[in-house]
């Protein structure tokens, strides 16, 4: 197989299908073998059997099922090791950034890069995020993470990230990190094992229903980036 595209979902039956016909078009494309997996994080809607009824129409896509609810990470850890690919990716289930970026990404790590990690215009996501309190939201975890963990990164939360198969599983074999500060902690591990990380800039299309809740979700994601921290000073990570 020579790409896998992991799609975390939790309780997105009523926006996923266009995010799997947009795939499956994109793949019509495609010049090599590729499997779409979506990582059913525990959800209590009809998520599972929406991918069930479309894989069957389609043997590209195919379902994997967390039996309860982990969190983002751990939906993306689960589909990342479960994949076959060669190159595989992690996207966001409302597919605001479009799958034609995969193209410049396999590229990259065809060449220079063992993880692409994309990148988004800050002005433009300012510009489009309509909501206050996300914005500071996201500063304070930009900030939390420079100083604790990873200062080289620009962006490291964009619903985009594709790593060598070798890598991937290096990677996801070590992570814990079941919250929003996934993301930070895969860069933050293969950052560690020497990987080359490329960053690369995407073309963002504004979604109104982001699943990020800011008093649910950001004390969690602060605490977990001190925890990956922690979890290195500890040796957990070796």
């Amino acid at each position: 197989m020579d790409l896998s595209i992991v799609i975390p979902a939790y309780n997105e039956e009523r926006r996923l299908t266009p995010t799997l016909e947009g795939w499956s078009a994109w793949l019509d494309t495609f010049d090599g073998t590729a499997e779409v997996i979506v990582s059913d994080d525990g959800s209590t809607d009809g998520t599972g059997a929406l991918v069930e009824r479309f894989a069957a129409g389609d043997r590209r896509f195919r379902l994997n099922r967390l039996p309860e609810n982990q969190g983002k990470g751990g939906a993306v850890r689960s589909g990342m090791l479960t994949a076959s690919g060669d190159y595989r990716f992690y996207v966001d289930a409302d597919m605001n950034i479009a799958p034609w970026h995969v193209e410049p990404a396999l590229a990259l790590l065809g060449s220079v890069a063992d993880v692409v990690a994309g990148k988004r215009s800050l002005s433009e996501y300012a510009n489009a995020e309509q909501s206050a309190s996300r914005l500071a939201a996201g500063a304070a975890v930009q900030v939390a993470r420079r100083v604790l963990v990873l200062p080289v990164i620009s962006d490291t939360q964009a619903g985009f990230k594709g790593f060598r198969a070798e890598w991937a599983e290096r990677v996801f074999e070590k992570a814990v990190i079941n919250s929003f500060a996934f993301d930070i902690e895969a860069l933050f591990l293969a950052r560690r094992m020497g990987a080359r990380i490329a960053e690369m800039p995407v073309s963002v299309e504004f979604r109104d229903e982001s699943t990020f809740d800011v008093s649910k979700h950001l004390p969690p994601f602060i605490k977990d980036i001190y925890g990956i921290r922690l979890n290195a000073w500890r040796g957990r990570y070796d």
